[in-house]
């Protein structure tokens, strides 16, 4: 299990914990007291008072977005509130019902000022808003009890259901925003953590606009290298290095994996991945001896464990190409190929285009190396051949062939056969 899957699964656990102990302890004793005297079902009044708690715990938490980003200088993206909303996308405005990125809703923003804008309101006012929430609720359900305690209304006790549910509600919604991690979506939580260094501020500004750029259908705006890694920084220049990829500028891209590699205050993982792809650009070049070198000689075991897990696009590039060249291994080959599916989903979509094409150049020298091997169709080569009238979708099918260190062309020939010893193993 990935840490990111874990952390998941540790806010799902604590989400419905609270809705258990909370129904159990709170609510199931509250329901039995009333019973008699609210003068509706109780089971009708807790599943009112659950949408209401829903919808109004969604409506708080997006509209302490949209007030946090007027007070930072942001403008808005998208408004979604349970799927209903407005996007902006490159034909204009589109009002109705959208899919959304977030548990009960999506405010996505760009900054106005790419060193003055602040992610501060944005990630703090919608917890204000479910405090004063926590406020409001508290002195209603005092007020029930004492009008029940009194005898001055006994149905008042739907308001001591109503307000328990809401904050049940708020309750299981928060734990999951504030979360100091990247879930399933993007949480404040991981927001409030990330843009507390003034490096990520604004890296997370030049983020932001990269992907507005991207919705509108407009010029991307001048890559930025940093040189203060963080784990976000680290990512953006990563990125830089794909875009250089892809346009098959593999000296640049080098330089920057390069740079990536002696990182030291960033996750382990990252610079695994940058190796990763060093390694892959080497061993795809005319000639491989480097890379092959770089795996039997300098690549530390982290790095090939890393690899042998394939749970990124350049580890499954990279096995591939190892089983190709050093292991001579059809079942290793096929081993990579077949989780092609599962590595490359959900990954961004302008990446995924320079990801897709170098997989197809390593696929097509592996096959050129080993034709008598039978290896599985790639996804998205096999969809196309099933669906026709779907080719115009497909991403660019331009190899991306990285060079030789040396700056030599690359060749057509078979690189030289290197058996490899037993402790070279991918798995």
């Amino acid at each position: 299990m990935k840490k990111n899957d874990f952390a998941v699964f540790v806010v799902y656990v604590a989400m419905f914990a609270l809705a258990i102990v909370a129904g159990l302890v709170w609510i199931r004793p509250m329901t039995s007291q009333f019973s008699n005297s609210v003068g509706i079902n109780p089971i009708v009044l807790i599943i009112l008072s659950i949408v209401a708690g829903i919808l109004l715990n969604a409506s708080l938490l997006e509209l302490g977005h949209l007030t946090g980003a007027k007070i930072g200088k942001l403008r808005l993206r998208s408004f979604i509130i349970l799927g209903f909303g407005f996007k902006k996308t490159d034909s204009g405005k589109k009002v109705g019902f959208h899919s959304f990125d977030g548990l009960t809703g999506e405010t996505k923003v760009a900054p106005k000022d790419r060193e003055k804008s602040s992610l501060m309101g944005y990630i703090a006012l919608p917890l204000i808003y479910f405090l004063l929430e926590v406020v409001v609720l508290v002195v209603l359900m005092s007020v029930s009890k004492y009008m029940v305690t009194q005898n001055t209304d006994s149905t008042a006790g739907w308001m001591q259901i109503f307000s328990v549910c809401c904050l049940v509600v708020g309750g299981t919604i928060y734990i999951y925003d504030y979360f100091p991690a990247h879930l399933d979506s993007t949480t404040d939580g991981y927001l409030m953590v990330l843009v507390s260094k003034p490096t990520n501020k604004k890296a997370y500004n030049d983020m932001l606009l990269a992907e507005e750029a991207s919705e509108l259908g407009q010029p991307a705006p001048t890559p930025v290298i940093y040189d203060d890694l963080t784990d976000l920084t680290f990512n953006l220049n990563l990125n830089v290095a794909y875009t250089d990829l892809a346009k098959g500028d593999v000296g640049s891209a080098s330089k920057i994996i390069d740079k990536l590699m002696a990182a030291e205050k960033v996750s382990p993982n990252l610079v695994n991945e940058a190796a990763t792809l060093k390694l892959s650009i080497l061993l795809s070049s005319a000639n491989p001896r480097d890379g092959i070198k770089m795996y039997k000689e300098e690549l530390n075991e982290n790095v090939k464990k890393y690899i042998s897990n394939v749970s990124s696009p350049a580890a499954l590039r990279c096995y591939l190409l190892i089983s190709a060249l050093i292991e001579e291994s059809e079942t290793e080959a096929y081993f990579a190929l077949d989780k092609v599916e599962k590595v490359y989903k959900g990954l961004d979509k302008t990446k995924e285009k320079v990801d897709r094409a170098l997989l197809e150049a390593n696929v097509a020298l592996t096959k050129k190396l080993h034709p008598t091997w039978n290896l599985p169709d790639l996804p998205w080569v096999k969809a196309s051949l099933s669906t026709p009238e779907e080719n115009k979708d497909e991403p660019v099918k331009e190899e991306v062939k990285p060079e030789a260190k040396d700056g030599a062309k690359p060749a057509e020939e078979k690189p030289a056969e290197t058996k490899p010893s037993d402790s070279d193993e991918t798995k």
